[in-house]
């Protein structure tokens, strides 16, 4: 009987050696993601978990209203600043537009450019010819990083491109088709 004994401790021994061998080979952490997204104003503000919390802020002249008077070669600035609060990095920061207004039937005639003006970097170039956004959740740029307890300015350029060689359409004033129609939106965050 003792022998029995024995092995049967043996076997349950060996068991729960597998099974802790087991758990320490396949251990890992649970992470779950929990996006919030607060607006107040012309602040918002988005938080990513992933077991490490990146809480970054939107400030400044994030929102474009409403625009009617540009003209050809009129060009329109914003400033706003992203801070990160948190002691950890931003990675792969993506802006999105929302609140989309764009009554420009040339879309080509309106392009945004951008500039970190912390990093002095040109993130989008005049040379892109990016068009403004036509609708909601179009992207400004992604892959932005924002180190832990650190902020970027950037700054916004909305350039009313004057190219009557290229097609610009023409009303029957001899005017610019796009001269007068409103455009807008609102710049928001998104965290990947």
């Amino acid at each position: 009987m003792d022998e029995k004994k024995l092995n049967r401790n043996m076997y349950f021994t060996l068991i729960c050696s597998l099974i802790i061998l087991i758990a320490i080979a396949f251990s890992g952490t649970y992470s779950f993601f929990v996006a919030t997204i607060k607006d107040s104003g012309d602040d918002r503000s988005t938080s990513l978990q992933a077991g490490s919390i990146a809480s970054l802020t939107i400030t400044g002249d994030s929102e474009v209203p409403a625009i009617t008077d540009m003209i050809p070669e009129d060009r329109y600035t914003r400033t706003f600043t992203i801070t990160n609060s948190s002691e950890f990095d931003a990675k792969n920061v993506t802006l999105v537009w929302k609140n989309v207004v764009n009554e420009f039937v040339n879309k080509d005639d309106l392009i945004i450019i951008l500039k970190n003006t912390t990093t002095n970097e040109e993130l989008i170039k005049e040379s892109s010819k990016t068009p403004f956004p036509s609708s909601d959740d179009e992207v400004l740029i992604s892959g932005i990083n924002i180190g832990g307890s650190s902020s970027n300015d950037f700054e916004l350029t909305i350039y009313y491109v004057n190219d009557p060689i290229n097609n610009q359409m023409i009303d029957v004033d001899g005017n610019p088709i796009d001269m007068g129609r409103a455009f807008g939106g609102e710049i928001e965050i998104l965290q990947e």
